[in-house]
């Protein structure tokens, strides 16, 4: 961008209204793609002054809200006769926060001076805005962490705007307004951009969210509302997720929301009438997870379709709720069921679409805390051979690969292991599947005559009956292969997770598990076991 981002929006916003949209439009556009591809950090001033830095940022910032505050009500007078814009220049913070709170109690989609092009790219804008600062500026500037007063988004994230963007999110008339842009949408940006973060200001705009607004009835209300675009629902799911993650304490207050509306007769957006019979957070996902899949044209759809996003944010909405369990109710064993069948149905997918293998690994990181129960489920609805295949994948990633760093290794391959030696450890067949795709089956013969020449020599090592240094059968670049690999590997996650799949595959037994994996590189996993004798001081 030629000319420095702050001095384009001013100039942007201070224009008349026809000329405001265009310019903010290519505003929006040029940041939107700057950021895309990790630049947007050209903020810059004649002097390395932070408390100038700040005061510029301000200033745009509070230009952008009264530019988004007037188009929103473009007839509003204050009280002192002053229009919408030239007061709020002119208000302290709390003075702003109350007029946006009075605009926001007062909208109405009826004002003749609206223009709704011009406001969907003024919300667009303070989203981007919000967004900016944080990822580019804020950990340089230092301005938001100290107080709630020395952050330039301020009154962006004031609870009067938190009110507005709710109100704009739930206009029942913008919703089915298929003429104009999707200002819902562009309003649960903000509220997620504003909701977003750890420093003060952000946690403070979260907490009026849930707690003073009733921010969470707004977005129950939209998730449960049928015939929405799929880039609408995806946005207002990241703002559940981000809940759940980041205020537990959120939850049970959605589930009531829900458990109230449900009882109302609300659809889930799926063809199924669910009747007054109330429904909970937990279902309302599953159903909506449902709807994501299986609705045309068939999942994943072309390239621009957001429906894979949405499945991701929805498992990991559903990853973050497992997470903290302890206070929640046990779902009904339906609620299960259709959970298990939907999983399986993301398994049994193609994995030609990369979107869809991601949505398999978040199958993969929800799976980590399933009841044991879920074991004999995915068996017999062919869930099992799909997980082998990530695992294959995700070895060939870490082993063959070899481009990221010992954390990302872990990342990469820890999960999947950690699923399937869980579920092998609780599953005898499922134990015995994926053995067979590890060590597989017809080879087994040849594998048989090396264990039987091996040990014909006698040798053997504290319980193991067998010595032998390097693995029996295992051709370099098969499963196996690279599972042995990891055995030696230099994260320790890595390591122990991959000699407890392979230990749980060999029934426990010290002397197969030598002869499968080799003396060498078992020995410290079951000196740890208490198997053989290692050298004082040793462990893994």
């Amino acid at each position: 961008m030629a000319e420095n981002i702050i001095e384009r929006l001013v100039k942007a916003l201070t224009n008349d209204v026809p000329y405001q949209e265009q310019s903010l439009r290519l505003w929006n556009d040029d940041l939107e793609t700057e950021m895309l591809s990790g630049g947007g950090s050209q903020f810059v001033t004649t002097k390395d002054d932070s408390s100038e830095n700040f005061s510029t940022l301000s200033n745009a910032a509070h230009i952008l809200h009264a530019s988004l505050l007037t188009a929103v009500s473009p007839s509003y007078v204050c009280e002192d006769g002053l229009s919408l814009s030239d007061a709020l220049l002119k208000n302290s913070n709390e003075e702003a926060d109350d007029t946006s709170a009075k605009v926001a109690k007062y909208y109405q989609l009826n004002d003749k001076n609206q223009n709704l092009s011009c406001l969907s790219e003024n919300l667009r804008a303070a989203g981007l805005f919000m967004r900016w600062y944080a990822q580019c500026l804020q950990s340089s500037l230092e301005c938001g962490s100290a107080s709630s007063t020395k952050n330039p988004t301020l009154r962006l994230k004031s609870k009067g705007m938190l009110l507005l963007y709710c109100k704009l999110l739930d206009d029942t008339n913008l919703q089915s307004c298929h003429d104009c842009p999707d200002i819902p949408r562009f309003a649960s940006v903000c509220i997620f951009r504003a909701t977003y973060g750890n420093d003060n200001v952000t946690s403070s705009a979260r907490k009026s969210l849930i707690h003073s607004i009733d921010g969470c009835t707004f977005m129950m209300r939209m998730l449960l509302k049928g015939d929405q675009p799929v880039p609408r629902l995806f946005s207002i799911m990241r703002n559940v997720h981000h809940l759940i993650s980041a205020s537990p304490d959120s939850i049970p207050k959605m589930e009531k929301i829900l458990e109230t509306l449900t009882a109302e007769e609300c659809s889930f957006g799926t063809e199924n009438d669910y009747g007054k019979k109330k429904y909970g957070l937990l279902e309302v996902l599953v159903a909506t997870l449902a709807w994501t899949l299986r609705s045309e044209p068939p999942f994943p759809g072309e390239p621009a379709d957001r429906r894979s996003d949405l499945a991701l944010e929805i498992l990991r909405s559903l990853f973050a709720m497992d997470a903290g369990k302890t206070s929640m109710p046990l779902p009904s064993s339906d609620t299960m069921t259709q959970i298990g069948m939907m999983l399986c149905e993301i398994l049994r997918l193609s994995n030609a679409d990369i979107r869809v293998y991601h949505c398999k690994l978040a199958v993969v990181a929800l799976l980590l805390n399933a009841p044991k129960e879920f074991s004999g489920y995915l068996a017999s609805h062919d869930g099992i051979k799909p997980l082998v295949d990530i695992l294959a994948y995700q070895l060939s990633v870490v082993v063959v690969e070899r481009t990221a760093t010992s954390a990302e290794d872990a990342a990469a391959v820890v999960p999947i292991l950690l699923v399937l030696c869980k579920l092998c450890q609780s599953n005898a067949a499922v134990m015995q599947m994926v053995k067979n795709e590890v060590f597989p089956h017809e080879l087994e013969d040849n594998f048989r005559e090396k264990v039987t020449a091996e040990m014909a020599k006698m040798q053997t090592e504290g319980q193991s009956k067998a010595k032998n240094m390097a693995p029996l059968d295992a051709p370099k670049g098969t499963v196996r292969w690279k599972l042995i690999r990891l055995m030696t590997w230099i994260d320790s996650s890595v390591k122990r997770s991959a000699c407890e799949l392979l230990w749980t595959l060999c029934d426990e037994d010290a002397t197969e598990f030598v002869l499968r994996t080799g003396f060498g590189n078992a020995v410290y996993f079951l000196g740890n076991k208490g198997l053989v004798n290692l050298p004082a001081g040793v462990s893994v």
